[in-house]
């Protein structure tokens, strides 16, 4: 019984040597991932800093983004982690030759398809730095989403006005984020500015908040002086009346608003009717009924 005790203790201290050398050689292989690592990024050339934690990479730097997407990165963190949903920036601004790896893989290089953007032809969000991937970091995996995680954080980000790559048709990716001020697709930014590093020369401009209205592929929405927009609210606005729903964009045609929940064409049927023009200089602008049974543009005068 002696013996087998002993035998028993060393295969025990022997497995734990093993683990504890598998443990260190992956802190050890991670950490030197992140020595004298240099990133050719237009004109900057950025060095990563010694350090084994991976959220240092500088693909998951925020920083690196369009000013308006790290506001919305941020206010997503900051509504997700309210409602007990902890995420974390998996990954932001990417190079031509991190795209063209991630679209080499499941056709040249081994692995799924992940992506349908060639960074050859700056076919990716991430390349102009207006897009962002997220991950859970609540312990259960970075990708778990049988209890719907990630549907619950794309409602989130959808309702404070970026797009969602969970709502994509093609290849759906719940992790992702952008702004939707170019649709879905990159012709539309790449005509305006032909290259990201053209469009990046536009930022300093960007961040100088100008209050008043504003119009992407979606819709028309109001600049508040302070960063913020106009959502799940009434507004008066040159003498008319507008509705912003939660996403800040202006209500048109037939909606429902409840002033006590304010919500905009809220799920139990509440609310009362409201008809907003459709087209036209006074785009969004409220009609009200006359005593006649007539419509008016809801006005102050």
């Amino acid at each position: 019984m002696r013996l087998l005790g002993v035998f028993v203790c060393v295969f025990i201290m022997e497995h734990c040597y093993l683990l504890a050398y598998r443990h260190y050689s992956i802190c050890r292989n991670s950490f030197q991932d992140t020595i004298n690592t240099k990133i050719d990024r237009g004109a900057k050339t950025l060095v990563f800093h010694i350090s084994s934690r991976k959220e240092d990479k500088l693909m998951r730097d925020i920083t690196l983004c369009h000013p308006r997407l790290q506001k919305l990165a941020t206010e997503l963190i900051q509504k997700c982690s309210a409602q007990g949903l902890q995420i974390k920036i998996g990954e932001t601004l990417r190079t031509r030759s991190e795209q063209d790896t991630l679209y080499a893989q499941g056709r040249t290089t081994p692995g799924n398809i992940v992506t349908n953007a060639p960074g050859s032809s700056y076919s990716s969000y991430h390349q102009w730095g207006t897009a962002f991937d997220i991950y859970r970091a609540d312990g259960r995996g970075a990708y778990y989403d049988k209890d719907g995680f990630f549907t619950r954080v794309g409602a989130i980000g959808v309702s404070i006005g970026l797009e969602w790559g969970g709502n994509w048709k093609s290849i759906v990716d719940k992790p992702h984020f952008q702004l939707p001020d170019w649709g879905s697709s990159t012709s539309g930014i790449k005509k305006e500015f032909k290259t990201p590093e053209e469009f990046m020369k536009t930022w300093k401009e960007a961040e100088k908040i100008v209050e008043g209205w504003q119009k992407d592929a979606n819709s028309w929405w109001y600049q508040n002086a302070d960063g913020t927009w106009a959502k799940s609210e009434w507004r008066l606005i040159n003498h008319h009346w507008y509705l912003f729903g939660a996403n800040g964009y202006i209500r048109k045609g037939w909606h429902r608003w409840n002033p006590d929940t304010k919500q905009v064409d809220p799920e139990d049927g509440s609310g009362e009717w409201y008809y907003f023009q459709e087209t036209g200089d006074l785009e969004g602008a409220c009609w009200h009924g006359t005593e006649k049974g007539s419509l008016e543009i809801w006005h102050i005068k």
